[in-house]
């Protein structure tokens, strides 16, 4: 039997609006376990997976009444966006970041240049990043630390750094991560 798919984004929000239980329902059936994944895969428990989903819902529960509240990507996306930057805030707060966001630079470089990374102990690490950041034209040194340490959102660096639109300012981050490709390579 085929798995269900949710309901339509604007159904859910609709529904979140009018204190819907049938809408917070779809949250935890359809979106909490990619939270959970997430979660445990960056070094977390399905304990943390929980309380992380639980904030994650508050926050959509603090924007979706509001006027200018629009869904630029699919609500699943939006609600992973908010868990991971939560995530990273626990971490961060717990001293247990390092690995987690070199992991998500990481995921953006090909299959043999993390190795390069992740094999080393933490000072060398730190060292190596900084000096990879600093190869990077100031805009994606910007972009770069906004997106992967700032714990902002595509949305927000769009809006913050005046690109005209999510799309461009996700070209603008392939770019980067294209730049620091570059510099990995032409180090090696």
């Amino acid at each position: 039997m085929p798995t269900p798919l949710p309901p339509p984004d604007e159904a859910t929000l609709a529904g979140l609006r009018r204190h819907d239980n049938a809408a917070y329902a779809v949250l935890y059936t359809f979106y909490y376990p990619a939270v959970e994944r997430l979660v445990v895969r960056n070094s977390g428990t399905p304990a943390e997976a929980r309380d992380i989903f639980q904030e994650t819902v508050l926050v959509l529960l603090s924007h979706v009444p509001t006027a200018d509240f629009t869904l630029t990507s699919s609500l699943k996306t939006y609600l992973l966006a908010i868990s991971r930057n939560l995530w990273l805030k626990h971490l961060r707060q717990a001293g247990r970041v390092v690995r987690t966001e070199l992991d998500e630079l990481a995921q953006h470089l090909s299959a043999e240049e993390p190795a390069a990374f992740l094999h080393e102990d933490e000072t060398t690490l730190h060292q190596r990043v900084r000096g990879l950041l600093a190869r990077l034209s100031a805009k994606c040194q910007a972009l770069v630390r906004a997106l992967f340490w700032g714990e902002k959102t595509i949305q927000d660096v769009t809006r913050e750094h005046g690109y005209t639109s999510v799309h461009n300012a996700r070209n603008q981050k392939y770019k980067c991560l294209e730049q620091a490709r570059r510099g990995i390579r032409a180090k090696h």
